[in-house]
């Protein structure tokens, strides 16, 4: 069955998380993705050369021979990738590439501002090659602005996108980040979507796009109630733990089992009177305290511990299935074990048996989208470093044999990096 995106071709130049994880979403719905690292500057998420034993995410926890085919960061966010090395440091690297380019749909890139241009590459000098060609080009900053050449990671998207400074535990005055960095996989996702948006373009007019996706403004994105919020009050955001903003009980709540918990959220008056039948207390649900929604909201100190007297000796799954079955909002805190283990997520196929030639078979998180035509599919494993040089090079460009060994001589390709020869 054909996939949604067959016979689109896109460069992946992009690095770590951001720009992976959109070009991961496009290959799963059948992108041609050419992943393009170089054997002197690979993925920063293939890890070190020579990780310590037990270090990091690699099977068993060992590094092997070749550490940066079998991280498990890396190897979550590639399948269903071609990847090629090409240094465009050289000549005959920038030749390579502009052959791809006039091939290609699309390229990809989330270097600091001007890199990708300091290569000679930049959107004029792609436009020559391929006048339709779309570029994503995603920068922390974007590509204009007074900190556009500034540098940053995940956790300042955070911090500088308003979303730490209204993350903490109620009542202290440290910001705290989140578990992951959320700019990073909204970035990715707005960079699929405006890549498909792109096409469609295209396919109207004929002509190409540059899109300016700055990873900053993604993040904003994600707080539009807040900074609404700002301008209509003038109070910015409090940190409140786990409560929210107007809906109580609203909270994590410990249960039986070790380290177990329940998140409850009770969102109308109605589902707090079927609480207090649960929990067998009818006499709260006509406490003036807890009467109605604000009541509630303003009473939450003395609301919480007594669902928390109520859980503590039921588990999280008891609690969930009692409470959904009456039309609460109930689920458990579930680990990376639980899910393995969940029944509703092995149903749904969430995880995919997928077998690395560099690590083994292993569970990956799978496509989180069901389409009936044209159903997303892993096609193979995440590409080792280099692994199609041969197949592209050689189906897409028509170089020989011969000219392959030379370039890889010359270290213009390779499979192994420079620094573990």
């Amino acid at each position: 069955m054909a996939l949604a995106l067959q016979g689109i071709r896109i460069l992946d130049l992009s690095r770590i998380w951001a720009g992976p994880y959109g070009t991961k979403l496009l290959a799963d719905m059948g992108a041609d993705i050419i992943k393009v690292e170089s054997i002197n500057r690979m993925d920063t998420t293939r890890g070190a050369l020579r990780p310590p034993p037990g270090s990091g995410n690699y099977p068993e926890g060992e590094p092997g021979e070749d550490p940066w085919n079998r991280n498990g960061w890396f190897n979550s966010l590639h399948m269903g990738k071609y990847g090629i090395t090409i240094d465009l440091g050289t000549q005959k690297g920038k030749e390579l590439f502009s052959h791809l380019v006039a091939i290609s749909d699309a390229v990809i890139e989330n270097f600091s501002l001007g890199v990708l241009a300091r290569l000679g590459f930049d959107y004029e000098t792609l436009r020559s090659l391929r006048p339709d060609i779309i570029v994503i080009s995603m920068p922390a900053f974007g590509n204009k602005g007074p900190w556009k050449g500034f540098v940053q990671y995940g956790i300042g998207q955070e911090q500088l996108a308003g979303m730490a400074d209204m993350t903490g535990y109620l009542d202290e005055d440290a910001p705290m980040k989140s578990g992951i960095n959320h700019g990073d996989p909204i970035t990715g996702s707005h960079a699929a979507g405006a890549l498909l948006a792109s096409l469609l373009y295209r396919r109207r007019t004929g002509k190409g796009v540059f899109v300016d996706l700055s990873q900053l403004d993604s993040s904003i994105s994600l707080i539009g109630d807040s900074i609404l919020g700002f301008e209509m009050t003038g109070r910015n955001p409090e940190r409140r733990g786990n409560r929210h903003s107007y809906m109580a009980p609203h909270g994590i709540y410990r249960c039986i089992g070790e380290d177990e918990w329940v998140a409850i959220a009770v969102g109308s008056d109605a589902e707090w009177q079927k609480l207090c039948e649960v929990i067998q207390k009818p006499e709260l649900g006509q406490d003036p305290r807890f009467a109605d929604m604000l009541n509630r909201w303003k009473h939450q100190n003395e609301l919480d511990p007594i669902l928390e007297i109520w859980a503590k000796d039921k588990s999280s799954y008891e609690i969930m299935d009692t409470l959904q079955n009456v039309g609460i909002a109930a689920t458990p805190v579930e680990s990376a074990e639980m899910i393995f283990d969940d029944p509703h997520y092995q149903e749904r196929e969430l995880m995919e048996l997928v077998d690395h030639p560099s690590t083994g078979p292993h569970f990956m998180p799978g496509i989180s989208w069901k389409m009936s035509k044209t159903p997303g599919a892993f096609r193979w494993p995440t590409p080792r470093l280099g692994e199609h040089n041969e197949e592209i090079f050689s189906e897409l460009i028509g170089l020989k044999d011969e000219e392959l060994d030379q370039l890889e001589a010359e270290g213009v390709i390779g499979k192994v990096p420079t620094q573990a020869e």
